[in-house]
């Protein structure tokens, strides 16, 4: 499949509605807008995916289409995938983009009782970061810990061009 690429940034332009009426000359002017205009909604929005353990965050995406940088602002996170054990040997998966090996067991004792995954939005106090809570219960007693690990989709969506 061929990989789309520009030179440049497209944006996008309000074009009159009178401008593409029934019956009515186009000019190139008005053609190079819809143009400019379809290649801006080829990439809105665009989806990025990466493997992430708790406390790590995710980094800023780029465009593969045309090298655009996002903004934190522009982006929104969920939840793909998870697993309850931790990466195999604890190592960090920075947004790996295959499926690490997990552990062999646990991060604490007893049965698995609750799982909490997230990644804060750009609206609260850390953008980006992930957090990972998994619990066991054994014996009357809960165990919490920041083992597991996630996969995340960024869905990018440009606020300008």
């Amino acid at each position: 499949m061929a990989q789309l690429t520009w030179a440049v940034v497209p944006g996008a332009v309000d074009i009159p509605d009178s401008n593409l009426a029934a019956d009515q000359p186009v000019t190139d002017y008005a053609l190079t807008k819809v143009s400019n205009n379809a290649k801006f909604a080829a990439v809105r929005p665009e989806t990025f995916y990466g493997w992430y353990r708790n406390g790590e965050t995710l980094a800023l995406p780029t465009s593969p289409v045309d090298g655009y940088h996002y903004a934190r602002a522009e982006l929104e996170y969920e939840v793909a995938a998870w697993c309850s054990r931790s990466p195999a040997g604890g190592s960090a998966t920075n947004g790996a983009t295959t499926k690490p090996p997990r552990a062999n067991s646990n991060d604490g004792p007893g049965a698995l009782f609750l799982m909490d995954f997230w990644v804060e939005e750009r609206n609260e106090a850390n953008p980006g970061l992930v957090h990972c809570e998994v619990h066991y219960w054994s014996e009357g007693t809960e165990t919490g810990t920041n083992g597991g690990f996630v996969k995340v989709r960024t869905i990018a969506t440009r606020l300008s061009g």
